[in-house]
Order: structure tokens, then sequence, then C-alpha cells
């Protein structure tokens, strides 16, 4: 699946990225916390995400923040994972 994010803006962090695993991994597991786990062992990166939704955070207000952070428009970017267009 082609990048939106390339187009839009070319120093968006997200340009490079291919969505069609983040789609599949989406698919296959169909549980959020599932596939957050599975990314957090795989990235070290994603542990902050991890920690934060176990100790109680809201999901939707931290996804928000961490798209704002890096610049995502956060309907665009589930979209892409989730290969829905009905937003």
């Amino acid at each position: 699946m082609p990048n939106p994010f390339a187009a839009l803006n070319p120093n968006n962090p997200m340009r490079n990225y291919d969505f069609s695993a983040l789609q599949s991994m989406y698919r296959s597991m169909g549980n959020p916390m599932q596939m957050i786990q599975s990314m957090a062992m795989q990235n070290p990166r994603f542990q902050p995400i991890l920690q934060a939704l176990q100790g109680g955070a809201n999901p939707k207000q931290l996804y928000q923040s961490l798209c704002q952070q890096k610049g995502i428009n956060p309907q665009e970017f589930l979209r892409n994972i989730t290969g829905n267009n009905g937003f």
C-alpha cells in the first residue's frame, strides 16, 4: 500500500513507512492491545506506550497525543492500518 503521508509532507517521519505489515498484524490479531504488546517485544521504542497503557492511560488520548507530536493525521493513519475508508 503506498504511503499517503509521503505526498503530504516530504519531511513527515511516516513518509517511507509501508503500512501493509501493520495492516496484516492488525487483521491477524484483531486485538489492539495484543498488537502493541507484540510490537513492544520486537521494538523497544514501543515499551513506553505499552507501559502507559498498562498503567491505565487512556488509549485514545495517548494515540492522539503521539500523532500530534509526530505531525500525523490520526484518522488518516487509522485508515491506512485498517484499510477502512469509512471514517
